[in-house]
């Protein structure tokens, strides 16, 4: 955990709307807690040497799989993540700042072990990086997911398909006890925003009020 300010992490399957509750938070908070005068949003991949290649590498996935190479997205992943790490959040969490990252290692790990990488390989690759005072996964069916996606216009890539997403899913569900040292809440995120919000309000707001008093 955080030696000083606070390290949120939102996670989940995309379409599950923990961007959407990222920002209802920020709201909140801001809303709510005077004494907190810095948040810093980031999320990953985050804006490093590697994201270029990240990014390339996941769009080959719809047309060439193999080429991907999910070893190399492993190793790019955690090479992002090291930078963002050394440039973002430790020096915002010394200045005291409330850190909610959208996705962090837990993204690797769930989304790389679907892919045929070893969850226990995936997580000892991360196991060198700071740990959040608070992960939240937010869990709904692919199926409600790819409904909001394409209600969105998103255009679904390779790791959007529903079966993948029922994988990567049931990986999120295992990391509670996979990590059992890092604190995780669960989510229902198939219920509507607003109780969505009231739901992640219940598990942050003992965090905030233990960093302002």
């Amino acid at each position: 955990m955080a030696e000083k300010g606070l390290f949120i992490v939102f996670e989940g399957i995309d379409g599950c709307g923990k961007t959407t509750q990222v920002s209802k938070l920020v709201d909140w908070i801001f809303s709510t807690y005077k004494k907190v005068d810095s948040i810093v949003l980031t999320r990953e991949p985050s804006q490093s040497t590697f994201t270029k290649e990240i990014h390339e590498r996941l769009s080959l996935k719809n047309s060439n799989p193999a080429a991907a190479s999910k070893e190399r997205l492993l190793e790019l992943f955690v090479l992002d993540r090291e930078e963002h790490v050394d440039k973002i959040i430790t020096p915002s969490l010394n200045k005291n700042a409330v850190v909610i990252c959208d996705r962090y290692k837990y993204s690797t790990i769930a989304y790389q072990a679907a892919q045929g990488i070893p969850m226990a390989h995936a997580i000892d690759e991360n196991d060198s990086f700071p740990i959040p005072d608070m992960v939240l996964i937010f869990n709904a069916t692919p199926e409600t997911c790819v409904e909001r996606m394409n209600k969105s216009g998103k255009e679904m890539d390779a790791f959007e398909k529903t079966a993948f997403l029922e994988k990567v899913r049931a990986n999120y569900i295992k990391l509670p006890a996979l990590l059992p040292k890092e604190t995780f809440h669960v989510i229902n995120a198939n219920q509507s925003i607003d109780q969505i919000h009231l739901d992640v309000i219940k598990v942050i707001r003992p965090l905030v009020e233990r960093l302002v008093k």
